[in-house]
């Protein structure tokens, strides 16, 4: 028997996934676009476009593929425009409670605030300020009485019989 045949891994693992066109991924992008309310093509295509260029300025992640790491640039891109227009902190609690409001329909033309001229986008800012909820305060540990635990078996009972029954 040649065991260099029977432990070549080879034959054994998949075929590594080929790697997805770039078209594929601008469609993908545009369906995620178009998932969260933007529904002018120009707009979805500007957005595709800033995504693409952050995933390709993004260090390799390891486990990610083309899809993937544009998603996550397109989620980001949204984090910094949200950050930016609300003067929020990059901390996850925060742009939470941003994407909610934004996510909410509260103002379902926030794409073009997007693209607004500072000044002009303020009655969607405001409506999504109205909307967006305070995050819940951060976790605080506190004091809990130690609790007794009681066991259950099949003897309990007797024990409490035995117990409860008066002796003289």
């Amino acid at each position: 028997m040649d065991r260099n045949k029977v432990s070549v891994a080879e034959p054994y693992l998949p075929p590594a996934p080929p790697t997805p066109s770039s078209e594929f991924v601008f469609a993908r992008l545009g369906a995620y676009w178009r998932a969260l309310g933007v529904s002018d093509p120009d707009q979805i295509a500007a957005l595709s476009e800033q995504a693409l260029r952050r995933a390709a300025e993004s260090p390799e992640a390891p486990g990610l593929d083309a899809v993937a790491r544009a998603l996550v640039a397109a989620g980001e891109l949204l984090d910094d425009w949200l950050a930016r227009a609300f003067d929020l902190p990059r901390s996850p609690r925060e742009l939470a409670a941003a994407r909610a409001a934004l996510l909410s329909g509260a103002a379902p033309n926030w794409p073009a605030a997007l693209f607004a001229a500072p000044g002009e986008a303020d009655t969607v800012l405001d409506a999504l300020r109205a909307a967006r909820a305070e995050p819940a305060p951060a976790p605080s540990p506190g004091a809990m009485p130690a609790q007794r635990i009681e066991l259950f078996g099949s003897l309990d009972s007797l024990r409490r019989l035995w117990r409860s029954e008066p002796r003289d």
